[in-house]
């Protein structure tokens, strides 16, 4: 099994924390295969919250294992995790765009750090993603003064930046107008039909992902209760999700 689990794309296993109702995962396991895109959802206290930042090793106080293209994520140096997250990004829920840098640098600053790319090389690269985002009119302005919206094109820029094999997006179109971040959108479906990247996205609104994802997971008080290919998902019986897609106060969640 642990031979498995290393020689895994991506492989979670037994993955478990219990602080309260709001913050609990029941042994969750889990593998994605390079090429796969999955989508978590669930109620705002199923514990969907804490996938990304347990699988990115942001937070390491749980139990269980993470692997990621053989490395032991949770038990990682912080040179090795420093590696890792080339590879494998975490797009942030409220993006964690630093306030005193321009879109310019913001987009800029994984590359002067964890590439060995030249400045004009980099210049070209930015300008590049500036260009696919769309933010050109905002390109020297801070995350202050640019819309919610230009936000998340800035984050998602600077997160495919170093094009990773795998990346992490917490709730990327929360409080978002799907028409205003159309480029993303495009940008993240062409990422999600490459064979050779991934894509794990949470969510409360998996049905816009479905033309991206080709798996869905429902979580439910820390528990699978959901998991199935874009064609069950969509099709499914399945009472907790019928509940949780049809808005219905009537079925097996306490809401």
């Amino acid at each position: 099994m642990l031979g498995d689990m290393e020689n895994s794309f991506l492989s979670v296993r037994n993955m478990s924390y219990m602080l309260d109702i709001h913050s609990t995962l029941r042994g969750i396991s889990f593998d994605l295969k390079q090429g796969e895109n999955i989508v978590f959802f669930g109620l705002e206290n199923s514990g969907i919250d804490k996938i990304c930042p347990f699988i990115s090793c942001a937070i390491d106080d749980f139990d269980g294992d993470v692997f990621f293209k053989g490395h032991d994520v949770k038990n990682a140096s912080y040179f090795e995790r420093n590696i890792i997250r080339k590879d494998m990004v975490y797009l942030q829920r409220g993006y964690g765009l630093i306030t005193n840098m321009t879109v310019y640098e913001n987009i800029a600053l994984p590359l002067r750090y964890h590439s060995k790319m030249s400045s004009d090389e980099i210049d070209y690269r930015v300008n590049q993603l500036i260009d696919e985002m769309e933010i050109d009119l905002s390109r020297d302005m801070r995350p202050v003064d640019i819309y919610q919206s230009e936000r998340l094109k800035t984050a998602f820029a600077r997160a495919i930046a170093l094009n990773p094999d795998l990346l992490l997006a917490e709730h990327p179109l929360e409080a978002q107008c799907v028409l205003n971040v159309m480029s993303v959108m495009r940008s993240l479906k062409k990422w999600a039909d490459s064979p050779l990247k991934s894509v794990i996205i949470v969510a409360y609104n998996p049905a816009v992902f479905s033309d991206i994802a080709n798996r869905f997971i429902m979580l439910y008080r820390g528990e699978v209760v959901f998991d199935g290919t874009r064609e069950e998902f969509l099709s499914t019986t399945n009472e907790y999700v019928v509940q949780y897609m049809t808005f219905s106060p009537k079925g097996p969640m306490m809401v």
